[in-house]
């Protein structure tokens, strides 16, 4: 059993790989470069192998930059937050492109480190549900940092995961 996780290298994102990994579930991390990253790409490289090691997990970078640019960031379905962010958009893009990979990556769901309430504009329930209907993948994210606060997922329900 192998899941896929929307892996940003930060706390929550690998608290969700490393609970997952502990069910016995290899876990592949993807990182999404979309342009944006302050430290710059080739440093965020470097961090991610370095505690990719330390925790025992594998990780890709993936390259969205051109994608990211003309699909979402000019004109988002859902808006933009507070300033140019388009958050639930983003999301779902993030789980869609995911998504795209599980066939090839002979993985069977997505994980995520989102964390209910966190965020005010991408992480309130009903964004959580606009992003999973916009991205397709309704059912496939397990989000295990919120799972109680949110419904049944089919990983949850075919006894995947505990």
């Amino acid at each position: 059993m192998k899941a896929l996780a929307l892996f940003s290298g930060g706390l929550d994102s690998l608290l969700a790989a490393k609970l997952i990994q502990e069910q016995g579930i290899e876990v592949l991390a993807l990182y999404f470069d979309v342009g944006f990253d302050s430290v710059g790409i080739e440093k965020k490289k470097n961090y991610l192998e370095r505690i990719m090691k330390k925790l025992g997990l594998s990780f890709e970078v993936i390259n969205l930059r051109d994608q990211y640019i003309r699909d979402i960031l000019f004109s988002p379905k859902y808006g933009y937050g507070k300033n140019f962010n388009p958050c639930i958009d983003c999301h779902a893009n993030m789980f869609r492109v995911a998504a795209s990979f599980l066939e090839t990556k002979k993985a069977s769901f997505i994980i995520s480190g989102e964390v209910v309430g966190q965020r005010p504009m991408s992480q309130r329930v009903v964004a959580l549900r606009q992003v999973a209907k916009l991205s397709g993948v309704e059912g496939l994210v397990l989000r295990p940092l919120s799972a109680k606060l949110l419904p049944v997922t089919i990983p949850e329900e075919k006894g995947w995961v505990d």
